[in-house]
């Protein structure tokens, strides 16, 4: 280069790219983190969507339904007629148990207070069937 040029070195180039690498590496770690919470997050809320539709289905049908969770799927059974309404899958690396199975009746109150854990390898996220119905997600 003459007098007056301006421009980058070979080494200031290479220093450059390195500590780019170095901060995509530590934000591919920080993104692995937030994806498993989000997985998390999102089996939490289908949990209480199905919980939802199995109170909206007592009530429509005036039957009693039962939500019950086993084995990563959750299934919504008309307890009156004894058919399967609808059944949920959750991914693999995600673990459901419940205390019980969720019973609504015709009006749409709960049996009984159910609690559902949902769990990854790191966290888990609790849904709750209060006796009037309603779920809550802590």
């Amino acid at each position: 280069m003459s007098v007056g040029e301006k421009g980058y070195t070979a080494i200031e180039m290479l220093v450059a790219i390195g500590v780019i690498g170095i901060l995509l590496s530590m934000a591919a770690v920080g993104l692995g983190v937030v994806a498993q919470q989000f997985d998390l997050d999102n089996a939490a809320r289908k949990v209480g969507m199905v919980l939802n539709q199995g109170r909206v289905q007592a009530i429509t049908r005036g039957h009693r339904v039962v939500v019950s969770f086993d084995e990563g799927e959750a299934t919504i059974t008309d307890d009156t007629d004894g058919v399967d309404l609808a059944t949920e899958e959750f991914p693999p690396h995600i673990s459901v148990s419940a205390s019980g199975d969720a019973t609504f009746t015709p009006v749409g109150t709960a049996a009984e207070t159910v609690t559902v854990t949902v769990s990854n390898d790191s966290s888990s996220r609790e849904v709750v069937v209060g006796l009037i119905g309603g779920v809550q997600i802590q």
